[in-house]
């Protein structure tokens, strides 16, 4: 699933390309899935995927029940700086670099019986790099992001994957994933101030959660090209809480397991000349 900014090589001028793909990728984690082999490049200075999906997820952090949200999609598959030259050119081999985003959803008490008498959150981002290395038939990563918006501190993920292409058309990955996150994110999320255990009438209890391991699990992707330009993509992901934050009253009345898939497609523009 394209949920990042296609990575870039670790090359010169790299760096100046990040900046430029942050300015417009949107707010999606780990690396996309290299495209399929019968998928080649359009001629062009700037080559685009761009789609949009329908993300399956948890209504909020620690949540039991779902939602449906829109997701867009987009990728870089080259880049042409100006005295610069080309910075991305396809599937990054080798080491990479990629910009990397967080965004957790809003909560509303309102909408959420379960939560009576704890304050509303807003919407939080995070903004960041992620590095790795791909080796054709196997990738590993990091990404670590800073809260830019709702929290202050660092979260970060780590994963690897298992590639490969079982027909010229298709693209398979899987791997596990570990996220950490800062204890100011984690009170944002699942703490619990003693003002709402008191507000919810004795169903929570005060909770201070410490920062650290949070979760723990696996993703895979599928991605199938219908033709040339269009390539249809699916994400599935399973996530469980760990550490101070599986032990949250928000949790433990929600659900530790955290299931996502996400669908979508997307279609390659060529920009400019080569």
């Amino acid at each position: 699933m394209s949920r990042s900014t296609k990575p870039f090589p670790a090359a010169p001028g790299a760096l100046a390309a990040l900046a430029l793909a942050a300015s417009a990728a949107p707010a999606l984690a780990d690396p996309s899935l290299p495209p399929p082999a019968s998928m080649p490049l359009p001629k062009g200075a700037l080559v685009l995927d761009l789609g949009v999906a329908a993300k399956v997820a948890p209504r909020y952090p620690g949540s039991e029940d779902f939602r449906v949200r829109p997701r867009p999609l987009f990728g870089v598959e080259r880049l042409t700086l100006p005295g610069v030259g080309v910075v991305a050119d396809g599937p990054a081999r080798g080491v990479f670099v990629y910009p990397a985003f967080r965004v957790d959803g809003e909560r509303k008490t309102s909408e959420n019986p379960e939560l009576a008498g704890m304050r509303d959150v807003d919407w939080a981002m995070g903004l960041g790099l992620g590095a790795g290395v791909n080796r054709g038939s196997w990738r590993g990563f990091l990404e670590v992001q800073a809260g830019v918006k709702g929290y202050t501190g660092l979260t970060a993920r780590a994963g690897a994957d298992l590639l490969w292409a079982p027909s010229p058309r298709t693209v398979v990955g899987i791997g596990p994933r570990i996220d950490l996150a800062s204890r100011d994110f984690a009170r944002t999320w699942f703490g619990v101030t003693p003002a709402e255990a008191a507000a919810s009438g004795g169903k929570l209890a005060a909770f201070d959660p410490d920062g650290g391991l949070a979760a723990a699990g696996v993703a895979a992707s599928w991605g199938m090209a219908i033709n040339d330009r269009a390539m249809v993509q699916a994400e599935a992901g399973w996530d469980r809480r760990l550490g101070d934050i599986a032990d949250s009253p928000l949790v433990r009345r929600g659900s530790r397991e955290a299931v996502f898939l996400t669908t979508g497609l997307t279609w390659r523009f060529g920009f400019g000349n080569d």
